[in-house]
């Protein structure tokens, strides 16, 4: 997915979004540092811009972190709508995810 604006040039460069590798904990822990947060639990959403992981979002909760030296509204969105994506295409882990909402909340 990307998207473009007129903003500038490097805001056209390739974006990639996928589930996260077991390498890619210690740069998972850098953006979480750079955020003043911890690494979100359960399997993660990363988007990667120019070879770098610059957002990650939580399959199970939704949480995020971001890079805050880098323009991340936009990838955070593409995060949020991808997610959406994937809990409609796995049966019935929506409804799993919503009981557990509606239990702890």
């Amino acid at each position: 997915m990307m998207y473009h604006t007129d903003r500038h040039t490097e805001d056209h460069r390739p974006i990639t979004i996928r589930l996260t590798h077991p390498t890619d904990s210690d740069e998972l822990r850098r953006v979480a540092q750079r955020d003043s947060r911890f690494v979100p639990e359960g399997e993660l959403l990363v988007a990667i811009a120019e070879g770098e992981i610059r957002a990650a979002i939580s399959l199970t909760s939704g949480e995020v972190i971001a890079d805050p030296f880098h323009q991340t509204t936009e990838l955070v969105r593409m995060l949020g709508l991808r997610r959406a994506e994937m809990l409609r295409e796995i049966p019935g882990r929506r409804r799993r995810l919503r009981r557990l909402r509606l239990a702890s909340g």
